[in-house]
């Protein structure tokens, strides 16, 4: 045995007293320590979850700004593609016109030419017809002649003039 405990004062009823109350203040403080151990999880739990929500709405704020701007970039982008687009279509229009304006003035001239042609091809047959009709003529005024000198030669009497065509001859 320890020489402590040998010399140790005998026991008595205070020190029960003093040891009861030792061991109820060990207790209320463990208890303490338990309920503040607690209250601090959870006050750390709450300030995370207070961070984190924080972090989140800073986050959300964050993207908020980013999408903010890529959507006015976006916009000028495209009102600036719009813009380009529309002095292109006023472009193209005018181009449009004026190639409109020549198509006019080529259909005009081809029905004119057409007219005119159509015009030289009826005055070419007119031609050919009494071209036609002409020769036609000559044939037969030929063969009246030609006849007629017959005749004369026939009854013996030679005719004061001499035609000469490509048919007959005297």
């Amino acid at each position: 045995m320890p020489l402590a405990l040998l010399n140790a004062p005998a026991w008595s009823p205070d020190n029960t007293v003093a040891i009861v109350a030792a061991v109820v203040a060990l207790i209320g403080t463990v208890a303490a320590g338990i309920v503040a151990g607690r209250a601090s999880v959870k006050a750390n739990r709450v300030t995370a979850q207070s961070n984190e929500r924080v972090a989140e709405q800073q986050a959300a704020a964050e993207r908020a700004r980013v999408e903010s701007e890529a959507f006015s970039r976006a916009k000028e982008i495209y009102d600036h593609a719009i813009s380009e687009l529309r002095e292109e279509l006023d472009r193209v229009r005018a181009q449009h016109e004026r190639t409109q304006e020549q198509l006019d003035k080529i259909s005009e001239r081809l029905l004119s030419e057409r007219n005119s042609s159509q015009e030289i091809r009826d005055q070419l047959h007119g031609a050919q017809r009494e071209m036609a009709a002409m020769t036609s003529r000559i044939e037969y005024m030929e063969r009246v002649i030609g006849n007629l000198r017959q005749q004369l030669l026939t009854a013996g009497l030679t005719p004061d003039e001499h035609i000469i065509h490509g048919g007959s001859s005297p």
